[in-house]
């Protein structure tokens, strides 16, 4: 009886290889005539039966080139990841050409950090890796050290990375953080500007825009304030890093004692068209601006006008993150719920839209978008692919993807939120310390302590915003109070005398 039993499994295992290598067959016949769409469900039943490593190999890698040629980029980097994260030996001579294909398709849609970081989780001897694919992987690899803060490991990968790689432009941006890390300004300043010149494709005007910043803020490190100010004013007023590169450029002209200046530009900020900003510290840099011109009224004001705009937020944002800590997803969803769905945020909207704004969320949004589109596709798919179970396999998969995408992105924006909220504990005990030496008298002994190394050259003046003023050209004032015109937002200069008594003298002008 048991011999019997036997020899029918052992004839059903026969037929079902036999089934498969005929599946396998078929569809690589189907391949080379271009009829992926009938193709795919056959390598996907050979791949599910087959009894022999090469043969699941085979239909593997089949199933990946079809679902790809079908427009399917996402599914197709399902099986072409399996391949690849098996590494380069010898019962596995695929994983070249489907680490080739991974660097392909993240040209087309981004695969996401979630999906790549696994990719590289073995160690691969870079020989093996194939040369189109050669910037994919040093790429990545030096992401993921530089987000472990191993600078010195991410310069080696990063470094590898070669010019024509589509990469190659990420890469030097990479460098140049790295070098002005490690207070290489030399060598930091002509990554940025190799990132800008190579820099194309759909994400070209974000990443120049970002090494831009950083050269400004290079520049004001070495103290060469008209430089930093030429970087700064290259972000356009349309783009989302305008308002950054104001904030960070009011601190140069209060650096070299542009007094008027650095209020022009908080005044923009402060302007009611971008109510929902986050940037807090302009309240600070404000009320010590106002203190070097002894307007002590206007110094109150401004530390008053911080704690009302922001007493709301402590509560409500650390309620927040608690509540949503054990589940990041749910806080990807809270972002997204208030980027699309009305801006609503209560007393936590300038957190929500600092986070909208974050490369992570991006990024995760475009991962659950592709997701959602390939979904799309694949319920237009023949009933051959439902039958054969490759449409659930496919659509769990996407889902998953979606969930990786949405939870690896809501643990990096609450990291943000509670250095968010560490950061405006800080800046509302100075508000503390500010008021409780205004009121002793202790204004000179404030100065010194709030002082920042200041520049002595005054030479440097600009007509606003970061407009330097040429030779021979009027500055113009023009008087306002509380105004905001839209047209002009970037360009307001205050026009404000020093307060300050003789005993004083030396403290602005």
């Amino acid at each position: 009886m048991l011999s019997n039993l036997n020899k029918i499994l052992a004839f059903v295992s026969v037929a079902i290889s036999s089934l498969s290598f005929a599946d396998l067959r078929q569809a690589e016949a189907l391949m080379v005539k271009k009829d992926y769409m009938n193709a795919a469900p056959l390598f996907y039943q050979a791949y599910s039966l087959a009894r022999s490593q090469m043969e699941r190999a085979r239909a593997e890698l089949g199933l990946a080139r079809t679902l790809e040629a079908s427009g399917l980029n996402y599914s197709a980097s399902k099986y072409f990841s399996l391949i690849a994260r098996r590494g380069p030996t010898p019962t596995n001579p695929f994983f070249a050409e489907s680490l080739d294909a991974l660097g392909r398709i993240n040209e087309r849609v981004s695969l996401g950090r979630s999906h790549i970081v696994q990719l590289f989780q073995n160690e691969v001897d870079p020989s093996q890796v194939p040369g189109k694919a050669r910037g994919f992987y040093f790429y990545y690899k030096g992401i993921e050290a530089f987000d472990r803060k191993q600078y010195d490991k991410a310069q080696e990968f990063l470094s590898r990375v070669t010019a024509g790689s589509v990469d190659y432009p990420k890469a030097q941006f990479h460098l140049g953080v790295v070098a002005n890390l490690n207070g290489d300004s030399a060598r930091a300043v002509g990554a940025f500007e190799r990132a800008i010149s190579e820099a194309k494709g759909a994400n070209a005007s974000f990443l120049k825009e970002q090494a831009n910043l950083n050269l400004a803020r290079v520049y004001y490190e070495k103290k060469d304030f008209r430089k930093s100010m030429r970087y700064y004013a290259e972000i356009p007023r349309r783009s989302d890093n305008w308002l950054q590169a104001m904030f960070e450029s009011s601190w140069a002209f209060f650096i070299i004692q542009k007094f008027n200046n650095t209020l022009g530009n908080i005044h923009t900020l402060h302007s009611p068209f971008f109510e929902n900003r986050f940037f807090p510290e302009t309240y600070i840099l404000q009320s010590i601006t106002f203190l070097k011109l002894c307007r002590f009224t206007q110094v109150k004001k401004s530390l008053s006008e911080f704690r009302e705009r922001y007493k709301g937020i402590f509560r409500s944002l650390s309620q927040t993150i608690e509540s949503n800590q054990r589940d990041p997803a749910k806080f990807y969803s809270l972002v997204k719920n208030y980027q699309v769905g009305g801006k609503d945020g209560g007393d936590i909207a300038a957190i929500l839209d600092s986070l909208s704004r974050t490369d992570t969320y991006r990024d995760a949004n475009q991962t659950i978008g592709f997701a959602d589109a390939e979904s799309s596709k694949l319920s237009r798919a023949p009933g051959s692919w439902k039958s054969a179970g490759l449409i659930d396999e496919l659509n769990d998969f996407l889902g998953k993807k979606k969930f990786a995408a949405a939870n690896d992105s809501g643990r990096r924006m609450l990291n943000y939120a509670r250095n968010s909220f560490s950061y405006l504990q800080d800046l509302s005990n100075q508000t503390r310390f500010i008021n409780l030496d205004l009121q002793l008298g202790k204004v000179d002994k404030l100065r010194g302590e709030l002082g920042v190394t200041q520049s002595n050259d005054r030479s440097l003046n600009f007509i606003g915003g970061l407009q330097e003023l040429e030779v021979g050209q009027d500055l113009e004032y023009w008087p306002f109070e509380g105004e905001y015109w839209e047209d002009e937002l970037g360009g307001y200069v205050y026009n404000l005398d020093s307060k300050c008594g003789p005993s004083e003298s030396g403290k602005s002008k």
